[in-house]
């Protein structure tokens, strides 16, 4: 495989993952939903801990750095929360 072949790889995969932050963000409206009807904040720290404790067990299992995963996680997390607050007409998103 030429080292071409080798971006045009990591290109395609790099489209899936931002595909999945998409997806991902989206589901903030869902999220927020259940949390109206539950009487919830929008920034659930006990939740957000159990996602990030999630990810890293599973970038351990895999061999990757669990602290760098964990800070992917974060950003995941924040940009949800953002998503959220922007269809609350409260976010910080253009």
């Amino acid at each position: 495989m030429t080292l071409r072949e080798v971006r045009e790889e990591i290109d395609q995969i790099d489209k899936e993952i931002i595909a999945l932050v998409l997806k991902r963000t989206r589901l903030a409206g869902k999220v927020l939903k259940e949390k109206r009807v539950e009487d919830q904040q929008v920034n659930d720290e006990v939740q957000n801990q159990i996602v990030l404790n999630r990810a890293a067990e599973y970038a351990t299992e895999l061999n990757l750095d669990a602290g760098e995963v964990k800070n992917i996680f974060k950003i995941l997390i924040r940009m949800n929360i953002e998503k959220q607050k922007e269809l609350m007409g409260d976010g910080n998103l253009p």
